[in-house]
């Protein structure tokens, strides 16, 4: 079996059980040696069936045939870029935007679209993600996911040689890039030129490891969250993956 290939029946087993990611490997550059699903031979089965991996194709599968295009489309270029640090974060920040999709048809929208790549446009204010209707209201939503921080990231993290250290409270650092990332989604909210009366920020966190553990941490920051929720009629939510 060639290195970069799979077999017929890993290929029914992808196909079975995670048919989008499936189809976002499929059209990827298999053979770029920095394609996240070739890891070292290929992306084995076992490991694709993690929780992880079952959560993002359960969202995945909420999306209708249009949007999971566009997302696609989106994502296509990220499944070979490696960061030297945060590694293929921007494949699963940009997979994150799934979420979005799936908290406005909750909310009961109908018409709910990606907005395309080509409306954000050089020199021209960045936009939000998505864009939906129902027949009293027109939302849109950026989703901002807030990943571990450089520090837990390195290679001399405490928690890679078994330190695991949880903290009394958020950090201020944290806190920091909260609302940057709050202020960020703002901006771009505001940048829509079209009519809107409904303007929301979906925060997706992930705690650093050892952070994980601590489930005041979550409340906190939920407290967090709550007093900077509905400024400028902007309305701020919030998903910590566990």
């Amino acid at each position: 079996m060639n290195a970069l290939s799979i077999s017929e029946r890993e290929a029914e087993e992808w196909l079975a059980n995670f048919p989008r990611l499936f189809d976002l490997y499929q059209r990827s550059e298999k053979n770029d040696p920095k394609n996240y699903f070739n890891f070292n031979e290929l992306f084995p089965i076992a490991f694709l069936g993690s929780a992880a991996y079952a959560d993002i194709e359960k969202a995945l599968a909420r999306l209708d045939a249009t949007a999971w295009e566009k997302l696609r489309k989106k994502a296509l270029p990220y499944v070979t870029t490696d960061d030297p640090l945060r590694s293929y974060q921007q494949l699963f920040n940009t997979l994150d935007e799934a979420r979005g999709y799936i908290f406005l048809a909750d909310q009961g929208y109908e018409q709910i679209e990606f907005i395309e790549p080509e409306l954000r446009k050089k020199n021209n204010p960045e936009l939000p993600d998505l864009v939906a209707r129902k027949s009293d209201s027109t939302a849109i939503l950026e989703v901002k996911t807030i990943n571990e921080s450089d520090d837990c990231l390195k290679p001399t993290a405490p928690w890679r040689h078994g330190a695991v250290i949880v903290p009394p409270s958020l950090s201020e650092k944290l806190e920091d890039k909260i609302d940057s990332t709050i202020q960020k989604a703002r901006s771009q909210l505001n940048s829509y030129p079209l009519r809107t009366d409904r303007k929301i920020v979906l925060l997706v966190s992930h705690f650093d490891h050892g952070q994980k553990t601590g489930g005041h941490l979550y409340l906190e920051l939920e407290k967090f969250i709550a007093f900077r929720n509905m400024k400028d009629s902007v309305e701020i939510y919030h998903q910590a993956m566990l």
